[in-house]
């Protein structure tokens, strides 16, 4: 597996969204975020999403330097219309829009209508936790995306619907980013590449069995997967798949948005991609303090890490600090990525007349 400095890899995606029709701004805003999700090691949300994203441009599904705006106004809660841009143009937006509206009144939510695939949803709550504030997001996905069966059942009915959330601290703030089924699909994907098997208990194939082969679950051919994912549990996946089902509601219920057709009527027509909510929380408005939320974060912090470390384990650490580690350590080293990743990356930007020369 090769490995690649990520300013190369930046500007590749830049020259990739530029031609995919993006204005300058918007294609570095979206290379920017897939490339910190490589360099965090989440591979699923990161590089690889070149390949579909240049895909859904050509097809008329992305489209770059649509107006993102509010539909409606409540002051601290907005409904705000995405219109199929890139996923990171909308909650960029809408991560500006909660942040500015917490510092004047305390708290403020917005959700989303035609909002595309958003990226690593942690980077939004993180983008909060780093002004101060605590941040909390969850990104549900339109039915074609439902791969993830209903606990006690065998078909899918959910997505992996991820929820994020993060505060700060003196230092990186704690970062809370899962998937509420077994594992997202993207990482599915990521081991079909690197020729990898998946661990027990994550996915089924189409006959509704447990297996470990990624081309299991995706089954032969090129249409949607035909296998499915456990919720996020094991023996006690209920709790996954109630998890899965507040995000279900909070990311497109609350927004007033049906599940629709598993197929739309009209090719393209696909009302979202995902349905993408984010609360925020000014501290100080609580306490009249904000500087001692942090503080007492960091307090929390120092006494979790301080228990005696368990049998087979090296260390306590928070939830992302290994993701922040493996960015220190990939801005040093590059990012890998699989040989088919690089071809498919290279095929797409053929079509756009880039030369990617991965």
């Amino acid at each position: 597996m090769r490995t690649f400095p990520a300013g190369q890899l930046h500007d590749l995606g830049v020259e990739l969204f530029v031609a995919c029709g993006a204005p300058d701004a918007e294609a570095e805003a979206v290379a920017a975020h897939l490339v910190e999700a490589s360099l965090m090691g989440i591979d699923s949300h990161g590089v690889v999403r070149y390949i579909w994203y240049v895909e859904q441009c050509l097809a008329g599904r992305i489209h770059p330097g649509a107006r993102v705006q509010v539909l409606r106004d409540g002051g601290h809660v907005a409904l705000v219309d995405c219109a199929m841009n890139f996923g990171q143009i909308g909650a960029g937006f809408m991560v500006d829009l909660v942040r500015e509206r917490a510092r004047d009144g305390g708290i403020a939510f917005a959700t989303s209508r035609h909002c595309h695939h958003v990226g690593r949803l942690g980077a939004y709550p993180q983008a909060l936790a780093e002004a101060g504030l605590f941040g909390f997001a969850v990104a549900n996905s339109q039915r074609h995306g439902h791969f993830v069966v209903p606990w006690g059942g065998r078909e899918g009915r959910l997505a992996t619907n991820p929820l994020a959330w993060a505060a700060p601290t003196a230092g990186r703030p704690m970062l809370l980013d899962m998937s509420t089924s077994m594992t997202p699909e993207g990482k599915v994907r990521t081991a079909l590449h690197a020729g990898q098997q998946l661990p027990e208990g994550q996915i089924l194939d189409a006959d509704g069995l447990p297996t470990t082969d990624p081309g299991a679950f995706y089954g032969n051919g090129d249409g949607p997967p035909e296998g499915a994912i456990l919720p996020f549990g094991g023996e006690l996946g209920y709790r996954g798949f109630g998890l899965g089902l507040l995000v279900e509601v909070l990311g497109a219920s609350i927004a007033g948005v049906p599940l629709g057709a598993a197929e739309p009527a009209v090719a393209g027509d696909v009302p979202y991609i995902n349905g993408f909510s984010l609360l925020a929380i000014a501290p100080g408005a609580v306490t009249g303090d904000g500087d001692r939320f942090a503080m007492l974060t960091e307090e929390l912090r120092a006494y979790v890490t301080s228990s005696p470390v368990a049998p087979g384990h090296e260390e306590v650490i928070l939830p992302g600090e290994r993701e922040f580690r493996t960015l220190d350590q990939r801005q040093n080293d590059g990012i890998p990525l699989p040989p088919e990743t690089c071809r498919l990356i290279n095929t797409v930007a053929e079509k756009l007349g880039v030369r990617a020369n991965l």
